[in-house]
């Protein structure tokens, strides 16, 4: 149980690595009844650290003495984070209440199943990154390990951040969909206040993950700058339906993916087309930026007809910096108008940072920060567990 601080200090500090692979950020927030933003770093991976992690993600057989040691240096590697963020920022280490800790999803298994005769089936989820080890490096207390409780309780674990959006970013009037657009994309779709429509949130499917890949893979640059590369390409339409044949985009909420659904596999299917000249390079990245543009735009099309025929859309994560996807998401959402959530005070590229550091004060105060309807748990709780730093 969290004991209360004797603390007045009201900041926290959330951390956050996506499954893009592309790094840590480190954001520093206070809470009202806005988001007061402090401050935001960002700390790209090493390419060995990037390879090693994506390397855990995708392999099915994993040196266990490699795996374990990889999760003390994913925790050293975010103390690092923090302590060079507060530094840059000249604030104390006492000044900071306590730090919220997402860590780096290397497995995301929420579908029940059984792996001995005789016991329950279960799902699971894993993130790397040792709250404990990040606590006792920073010296601050740490909540980490958001998604267990609801996965135990038969949810999927995510999504977790639309209880930050309705807070945040709801509206009196309009119905709002925020749309993160990391490695994988999501939405939460957020109904006026004076409705009595739930908050509906899930995973769309691919966001920058596979583009990323494929620039990595064909160009050796880590992501295609501003769709330069796709905005040249022409889209193969008959890859494109393939894997948006995937059963995932017919599949109801309440769901959610990473690299299990969409990580090597898939991604063979499309190097497997370029390597054997079915397509170029190019146009298979135009291609997977399609793929994200139109699998989320699929989702959001029939919420702008059941609420109203026109709202905001809220977006936010690497993807925004993708002109060409963005410009191709205004094409398919005519009625929407687009706005970066910095327009409400949250950079667009530490929107999920802030949101794990206001799930640690959400902790703290015994706050429920998950939706049954949206995660599919059979309950709420208040989840997380607190690393205590130093006394």
């Amino acid at each position: 149980m969290a004991v209360p601080s004797t603390s007045t200090n009201d900041l926290y500090i959330g951390i956050m690595s996506g499954t893009s692979l592309d790094g840590i950020d480190v954001a520093l927030a206070r809470f009202s009844n806005q988001v007061e933003f402090v401050a935001h770093n960002a700390y790209p991976f090493s390419s060995e650290v990037r390879d090693l992690l994506y390397h855990i993600a995708t392999t099915q057989q994993i040196d266990l003495d490699l795996f374990v040691r990889s999760h003390f240096l994913l925790a050293r590697l975010y103390a690092d984070a923090v302590n060079d963020t507060l530094k840059k920022n000249s604030i104390a280490h006492k000044d900071i209440r306590a730090i919220g800790l997402h860590g780096q999803t290397v497995r995301h298994l929420p579908t029940i199943e059984k792996i001995t005769s005789d016991s329950a089936p279960i799902g699971a989820t894993f993130q790397l990154g040792s709250g404990a080890a990040v606590a006792a490096l920073t010296g601050i207390d740490t909540v980490s390990d958001f998604r267990s409780g609801d996965i135990a309780l038969g949810g999927e674990g995510a999504p977790l951040v639309p209880m930050f959006d309705r807070v945040f970013l709801g509206s009196d009037d309009t119905t709002r969909i925020v749309l993160n657009i990391g490695g994988i994309s999501n939405i939460t779709v957020i109904a006026p206040t004076s409705s009595s429509m739930p908050v509906i949130a899930y995973d769309t499917g691919p966001g920058n993950m596979i583009i990323d890949e494929l620039t990595r893979r064909y160009f050796h640059q880590a992501y295609d700058d501003n769709g330069e590369i796709a905005s040249k390409a022409i889209t193969n339409d008959q890859l494109l339906s393939e894997m948006l044949s995937h059963p995932y985009f017919q599949q109801l909420p309440p769901k959610s993916t990473g690299r299990e659904l969409f990580g090597s596999q898939f991604l063979t299917k499309i190097t497997t087309a370029i390597d054997s000249g079915v397509i170029s390079a190019t146009d298979a990245i135009r291609t997977a930026t399609e793929l994200t543009a139109r699998s989320i735009a699929n989702e959001i099309l029939p919420y702008q007809s059941q609420y109203s025929q026109s709202s905001d859309l809220i977006i936010s994560g690497g993807g925004v910096y993708n002109n060409f996807l963005i410009h191709t998401l205004k094409e398919l959402l005519p009625k929407c108008k687009i706005i970066r959530s910095d327009e409400f005070g949250i950079p667009s590229q530490a929107k999920e940072a802030i949101a794990f550091a206001f799930f640690a004060k959400a902790f703290l105060e015994k706050n429920i920060i998950h939706q049954p309807s949206t995660t599919g748990a059979s309950e709420k709780i208040i989840l997380g567990s607190l690393s205590y730093g130093k006394q």
